[in-house]
C-alpha cells in the first residue's frame, strides 16, 4: 500500500492556475482541497491510463515469447 506523502503531492502552481482551479472548485460546490483531491483521485483512476499501461505490459510480454519472423526475400 502507498502512503501519500503531502510534500510528494504538492504541485507549485502560477497565480493564474491558482485562479483556474479557485474557480473549478467553486463551480463545483467544493472547497480547493475537496476539489483537488477528487481531480487527483479521478485522474489516478483513469481508464485510459490503465488501459495505456495494460498495453504496454502486453507489448513486453509479447516481445519476450513471441518472434515474428517474415521471409519477404524469399
Amino acid at each position: 500500500m502507498y502512503v501519500a506523502r503531502v510534500s510528494a503531492l504538492t504541485v507549485p502552481l502560477t497565480a493564474a492556475e491558482q485562479d483556474q482551479v479557485y474557480r473549478a472548485a467553486d463551480a463545483a460546490g467544493k472547497d480547493v482541497e475537496d476539489f483537488m483531491r477528487d481531480a487527483v483521485l479521478a485522474a489516478a483512476r483513469d481508464p485510459f491510463l490503465a488501459a495505456l499501461e495494460k498495453a504496454a505490459d502486453t507489448i513486453a510480454a509479447h516481445d519476450r515469447t513471441d518472434h515474428v519472423q517474415h521471409d519477404f526475400a524469399g
